[in-house]
């Protein structure tokens, strides 16, 4: 005698009238979605394989492509952006994790005022923050050499060199983005138990045993967030290169995106652009895809 599975219940009509207004209020952000994001991205692979200038498009197949791949400015583009990627993705996972464990035992007064100091610069502009470090970083008038002066170094560039220039923007990119990961791991920190803690106390575990046996393994979600969309702002870092040394000298600064943006709107190569924005996003998409695979095998782990 078989058996029969019993059918799922129908969704009552008052639920499915909840659910159409649902998708209903969806609509317009789904509309706005598929115009300003994905009908660019497709357009923009299209193009790539184009010569692009305004009014017209001619079919090259994968000519940019190739010329990308015998490009000096390309390959040294990436290895500056791989560089700012290898400073600034630890520093932005690590130590806002550290400081939001440090805050945790304080007051909340404490905590409140602490966390507006640290999230202060990504409030400020990012133009008024470049131009404060420019100053201060001027080879004969600024402060560094100011300081650096009773030492012999009277006159210190350390923007005319990508050994100094970039781990100097890299600091400057990791304080604008600290309090926005602080905030977000505070966030996950009020949600562990505080039980666990105190349990752990009352054992004689230490603040460091904690943070490896409690605060690490509760907060893996979180952060393998955080990594994988630092990483992702860190691929496409403009702003603060751009202002501090435009990419110079002879590109050891630069980052993929200002060469996307120079290959376009300065020397109008649209194509090439696109290709290159391509391959940004192909990049992008890998790292991103391997980040969450072996940080999912250690989440499955702990």
């Amino acid at each position: 005698m078989q058996k029969t599975t019993p059918k799922a219940p129908k969704p009552h009509l008052q639920e499915r009238r909840k659910a159409r207004w649902g998708y209903f209020f969806c609509l317009p952000w789904l509309v706005l979605f598929l115009i300003f994001y994905v009908y660019p991205f497709f357009y923009g692979i299209i193009v790539s394989f184009t010569d692009f200038k305004i009014g017209s498009m001619s079919w090259t197949g994968f000519t940019n492509y190739k010329e990308i791949a015998g490009n000096y400015a390309f390959w040294r583009s990436l290895l500056a952006t791989l560089c700012y990627a290898v400073i600034c993705i630890p520093l932005e996972v690590f130590l806002p994790l550290w400081a939001a464990n440090t805050l945790r035992p304080h007051s909340n007064r404490f905590n409140t005022v602490s966390k507006l100091l640290i999230y202060l610069p990504g409030v400020v502009s990012s133009v008024a923050l470049v131009i404060a470090w420019k100053v201060m970083l001027l080879p004969d008038v600024g402060l560094i050499s100011q300081v650096l002066k009773p030492f012999g170094l009277g006159r210190v560039s350390l923007l005319d060199s990508a050994v100094t220039s970039i781990p100097i923007m890299s600091i400057l990119i990791v304080a604008c983005c600290l309090g926005a990961n602080l905030i977000i791991y505070s966030g996950a920190l009020n949600n562990i138990p505080a039980t666990y803690f105190e349990a752990a106390e009352l054992d004689g575990a230490t603040r460091g045993q904690q943070f490896r046996k409690i605060t690490m393994p509760m907060l893996q979600p979180t952060i393998v967030y955080v990594f994988i969309t630092s990483t992702i702002a860190c691929l496409q870092i403009f702003v603060i290169p751009q202002l501090m040394t435009s990419g110079g000298p002879n590109y050891t600064s630069s980052s993929l995106l200002m060469l996307i943006y120079s290959s376009a709107f300065s020397n109008g190569k649209f194509g090439y652009a696109s290709a290159i924005g391509v391959i940004l996003f192909a990049l992008t998409a890998v790292i991103a895809v391997i980040q969450f695979r072996v940080t999912q095998r250690e989440t499955i782990e702990y």
